[in-house]
């Protein structure tokens, strides 16, 4: 009876003890099965400035403080375009994306910097013949080390202001991402690790937002041409998220808060919420975890809290002296090359 008891103590102690390896087995398989990658939306208020000017110092102090391996930027300028590979060079970025100037865009563009190879850059279309875009987005493929599939990531500025018209024309530019989005992932089925970022110029929580549109608007610019193919009535509400949450198979939204806060706005003018990050489903459900997101604020900027950044704290002022934007970065996670599923 006493071998008894002690043989079945024993081999409840070894399953619990099989049990538990097992399970430390799996939190380091699901550890390891992923790749981490950080991204950020830029917008710099015209361009970069000159190098040793106060904007462009501020600039590099908080994309060097920010510390991500793939910047989005809007509102480059094409007269500081040295200016702006200068700065990719002083932070040791290897990789830049230039972009289109738009029908609407005056000098304005948007761009990239990347860590990683830059393998495919493309300025997302309006159909032939018709003239929609503000500013031209740009799509790019990026080749992440020891991730299982590239990164593919559209950067856009929508159209600005909060007109009716204005609402109209960022609900086209948002279509035609949205069907390049299709187009792409058509090509590419197994490109499942995408987002969508940039400066969407509308706050989704700003009430009078335009529920829809039944025809085209007047008074849009007399040089605007809408594409024969759009079909009424165009849905506006609730900008942006209503037009990417579906695109691609779904995406989310990833939420962003400055430092210690729970504080959501990116634009200094309007107190509202305009660059956002939307990831697909495959980031969003890695099972590393779900991405997360802070707006970079130097006020707010501390020694504790918040995702891990460079360096030292930045002066309070720092950011004010940079752009009328803040930045949002989001950590996030690919799946590693060495356990890609089907």
């Amino acid at each position: 009876m006493t071998n008894t008891h002690y043989s079945r103590s024993f081999h409840g102690i070894r399953r619990r003890t099989q049990a538990f390896v097992s399970l430390f087995v799996l939190l380091l398989v699901l550890s390891a099965d992923a790749r981490k990658v950080r991204i950020a939306t830029y917008n710099v208020e015209h361009g970069v400035g000159k190098p040793g000017s106060e904007k462009y110092e501020a600039l590099k102090a908080i994309l060097a403080r920010a510390d991500a391996d793939v910047v989005a930027f809007q509102e480059l300028k094409r007269d500081t375009f040295n200016e702006w590979g200068r700065l990719a060079e002083e932070l040791g970025y290897i990789a830049k994306a230039w972009g289109e100037v738009g029908p609407f865009s005056g000098n304005m563009v948007v761009g990239f910097f990347s860590r990683f190879p830059i393998t495919d850059i493309h300025s997302v279309p309006s159909p032939e013949g018709t003239r929609e875009f503000s500013r031209i987005p740009q799509r790019i493929v990026v080749q992440v080390p020891g991730a299982a599939r590239p990164l593919v990531l559209w950067n856009m500025h929508h159209k600005a202001m909060f007109m009716w018209r204005d609402n109209f024309r960022r609900a086209i530019e948002a279509m035609r991402i949205v069907q390049d989005i299709e187009r792409y992932l058509e090509a590419n089925r197994d490109h499942v690790e995408f987002i969508v970022l940039g400066d969407m110029n509308d706050d989704v929580a700003r009430e009078d937002q335009s529920y829809h549109f039944r025809s085209q608007p007047s008074r849009l610019p007399s040089s605007y041409v809408l594409g024969s193919d759009i079909e009424f009535p165009v849905r506006y509400q609730v900008f942006p998220t209503d037009r990417y949450a579906k695109a691609g198979g779904g995406m989310c939204h990833v939420p962003a808060f400055r430092q210690g806060s729970t504080n959501t706005i990116t634009h200094l003018h309007t107190n509202y919420t305009l660059d956002y990050v939307f990831v697909s489903d495959a980031i969003w459900n890695n099972p590393a975890g779900r991405p997360v997101g802070e707006i970079y604020h130097s006020e707010w900027d501390g020694p504790e809290g918040g995702l891990k950044k460079a360096g030292d704290p930045l002066p309070t002022h720092t950011s004010l002296q940079a752009s009328d934007h803040y930045p949002v970065f989001v950590d996030l996670h690919m799946e590693d090359a060495g356990v890609q599923r089907n």
